[in-house]
């Protein structure tokens, strides 16, 4: 192709054609300029495309973390139900002036229930890469960097309001835990399979200590309170995974 459109030109030339030579040079220089530019459209469209697709990926990783996400609400969700029933049982008893226990085993175990602590290790996810990178300017979807933006604010407000004001007092209740029972009181219950009720010293020492109440009052306040927020948060996450599930297909191989 080259050398066809240098022999028009030296045959132009020879001919002592200089208004033709001139206005092909022209015409080429357009030709050039033309297929220059059909050149960067294709690679425009190229990146464009690759960007969609690279996005499309994100959203589809987006929805895998926050189905990760539910599983750990859904146990901290499960654990705090079983807190809200344990401090049913466990704290009248302790504010009973009689402190019948009518169940020994249950009282027990409703106890170790306000010793669990909570973490929620800062994970390195898709939506924190996008936010880091400033790929969200680029965001196609409103609606679903609406509910994002929503879901992640709360829910890391959430763990970590909730562990910095409960956890505190269920280390202290743990540290007591292991003050007040013996090794052989302590490994009828915890950790095991199969508990069976400690000996009575045992129970007599948890009505004496009066820091204990308190600890489980506070403890159960906050399974209370938060109980509810993480199953409104767990709900955004299920709205957020049923979104992206019919609004975006994975991308065939």
């Amino acid at each position: 192709m080259i050398k066809f459109f240098r022999h028009i030109r030296q045959n132009l030339l020879m001919e002592n054609k200089t208004s033709k030579y001139f206005k092909y040079a022209i015409g080429e220089i357009a030709l050039v300029v033309v297929g220059i530019l059909i050149a960067l459209q294709i690679n425009n469209w190229n990146e464009l495309r690759k960007q969609k697709k690279q996005i499309h990926t994100n959203i589809l990783s987006i929805a895998k973390d926050i189905s990760r996400d539910t599983l750990e609400q859904n146990k901290t969700i499960k654990s705090l139900q079983k807190e809200l029933k344990s401090g049913k049982y466990f704290i009248p008893i302790m504010e009973s002036d009689t402190h019948f226990v009518s169940d020994s085993l249950n009282f027990i175990l409703s106890f170790n229930t306000f010793t669990t602590v909570y973490n929620y290790p800062n994970q390195t996810n898709t939506w924190s890469l996008l936010n880091s990178s400033g790929s969200l300017a680029e965001f196609p979807d409103s609606k679903l960097l609406g509910m994002l933006q929503d879901y992640y604010d709360n829910y890391y407000s959430l763990t970590m309001n909730f562990s910095e004001s409960t956890n505190l007092s269920r280390l202290e209740l743990r540290k007591i835990k292991y003050e007040l029972f013996s090794d052989s009181d302590h490994k009828k219950f915890f950790p095991t399979k199969t508990p069976i009720p400690p000996s009575k010293k045992a129970y007599q020492a948890i009505f004496n200590d009066t820091r204990i109440l308190p600890l489980c009052r506070y403890i159960s306040g906050g399974a209370i309170y938060f109980t509810p927020k993480f199953i409104q948060v767990n709900k955004k996450a299920n709205a957020i995974i049923d979104y992206i599930h019919k609004n975006y297909k994975p991308i065939a191989s």
